[in-house]
């Protein structure tokens, strides 16, 4: 079998338990037939993800048993690779008159160790009720931290919005639906507790940039997630998915093993052009014309294909901008993405 990413994908989805003989995909890529993966027999195109995700001992290798373990949970190194604070105890600032609580749980349980399940609030001055962002960090579903947003969150606080920003299970030690799973969960929170905290639950908008505007754009269209906590799309005020992920067919071949257990069907399950209807919440779809093709294309076609429907959608784009460019932008006075989302925002009912 070629050294390829697609062989790579196709041998995952029969690995069995390590054991004495090794698994299908070790022995279609173990060259020296030692048993385990060197990064010099992974598809290059994986190297960097999957070597770094995967290897759970930090011995620069990939046994059988790491790579049979992906999406069972407590796989991999998923936890590890987040770049927030070791100390996930409750917390609490006031900086210039924003209220900043860290770490309130909105999930519990041995899946939601290390801060899995915990979101930071960004509370504006004032008695409120204020408007609500529920914003997801990026991070490509296996990486990244709520603590990425600790600019962005007082930035929109300044501007009279309370900001959620949660914590979710990540890739390759929660496959999806986790991620999901745990977004529905984080809403349902806000939904029951924000107003304990100056939040106006009847105004909520879902927003997230690259993973978290696939995750908010998710949320927004399939309303499976909502409805096993006794809600519905009807809740969602608005959703701003900032260069998300619109059709998941169209990620890269390790990301198909690392989240979607290379399984196909979950693939196109978890694309949220699959559930274009009319119906939906107002959104926003913005992506940066710096940004790749094959992002800038996805993003399109689900414009297209929400016109198309008849679903109450907008378009634009973040001129000047690539995908990594955006979010360090947002912080600065006057940036163009903030004055795009505000606008959306005031004119769907969520001026502060």
């Amino acid at each position: 079998m070629p050294h390829s990413l697609a062989a790579f994908a196709l041998a995952a989805t029969v690995l069995q338990p390590q054991t004495g003989t090794p698994s299908p995909l070790v022995a279609a890529l173990d060259a020296d037939a030692d048993g385990r993966l060197v990064a010099a027999e992974l598809p290059s195109q994986a190297r960097r993800v999957l070597l770094f995700a995967l290897d759970a001992d930090d011995d620069g290798t990939l046994s059988a048993k790491e790579l049979d373990t992906i999406g069972k949970g407590g796989a991999g190194r998923g936890r590890k690779t987040r770049r927030g604070p070791d100390n996930w105890d409750f917390a609490e600032e006031t900086r210039n008159g924003i209220r900043i609580v860290r770490n309130l749980a909105y999930a519990t349980g041995a899946d939601y160790a290390g801060g899995r399940g915990k979101l930071d609030l960004y509370i504006p001055a004032g008695a409120g009720p204020h408007p609500v962002i529920l914003f997801f960090h990026g991070g490509g579903l296996y990486n990244g931290d709520k603590a990425t947003l600790v600019a962005l969150g007082p930035r929109f606080a300044a501007l009279g919005y309370l900001v959620a920003a949660p914590n979710y299970r990540l890739s390759p030690e929660y496959a999806y639906p986790a991620y999901i799973e745990d977004a529905a969960l984080a809403f349902r929170w806000v939904w029951d507790h924000i107003r304990d905290h100056g939040g106006d639950p009847e105004r909520i908008a879902v927003s997230g940039g690259s993973a978290g505007g696939h995750i908010a754009a998710l949320l927004s269209v399939d309303e499976r997630y909502l409805r096993a906590h006794d809600q519905g799309l009807q809740h969602i005020r608005a959703s701003l998915p900032i260069t998300g992920l619109m059709n998941a067919e169209r990620a890269g071949r390790e990301r198909h093993l690392l989240t979607w257990k290379a399984d196909s069907e979950l693939v196109r399950e978890a694309s949220p052009i699959r559930y274009v209807a009319t119906g939906l919440p107002p959104m926003l779809i913005t992506v940066a014309d710096g940004d790749t093709e094959n992002r800038r294309t996805q993003n399109v076609e689900m414009f297209d294909a929400m016109k198309e429907a008849g679903a109450e959608v907008e378009f634009e784009w973040l001129v000047d901008r690539t995908h990594n460019s955006i979010l360090p932008n947002m912080i600065k006075e006057g940036d163009r993405t903030v004055e795009l989302l505000l606008d959306f925002l005031r004119r769907h009912g969520m001026a502060p």
